[in-house]
């Protein structure tokens, strides 16, 4: 606050610059608070958005149980086994990660139409990191909760399928 108190005392016409400090100190404050409490909520829901797609892969799985037990008898091996189903569960992971970026442009977008100064304070460079990240944690988390699924029913017995 100091440096841009100096730069408006610097302009032509005025005289003196005055704030109040302990405004600024609250409002600092509190802007931390909120970003702590966010970024918590942030870190529970992604929790719970890894959690219910690991659970909906496997539920998934489920039923192709008997199919992947019966490519097992014939002799076929557990990464070609697992080459099917890491390709769809991509597939749909890309496809998830491309739908939510749309779907954050689009409210950007909104937003921008209905408050005109956002586009001052909008950084594209983390824009894309972000959309690009999207894209990356739908592709992993699909890919990684399928592998574990597909090889957890790699792993059992006969007698554990029923």
């Amino acid at each position: 606050m100091q440096k841009i108190k100096a730069e408006v005392e610097k302009i032509s016409g005025v005289f003196q610059v005055h704030y109040v400090e302990n405004v600024i100190d609250s409002i600092n404050k509190n802007i931390t608070k909120i970003g702590l409490i966010l970024m918590g909520l942030v870190t529970l829901l992604l929790l719970v958005v890894v959690l219910l797609i690991n659970n909906t892969l496997r539920l998934a799985l489920f039923s192709q149980r008997f199919l992947i037990r019966s490519m097992q008898l014939v002799g076929a091996r557990s990464w070609f086994i697992q080459r099917p189903f890491m390709y769809r569960a991509g597939l749909h992971g890309v496809i998830a990660g491309i739908i939510a970026s749309g779907l954050l442009i689009l409210l950007l977008s909104f937003a921008t139409k209905r408050i005109e100064d956002l586009v001052l304070i909008q950084n594209n460079g983390r824009l894309l990191l972000l959309l690009s990240s999207l894209l990356i944690m739908g592709l992993l988390v699909a890919v990684f909760s399928t592998y574990r699924a597909v090889s957890k029913y790699l792993k059992l017995s006969l007698d554990e399928l029923y």
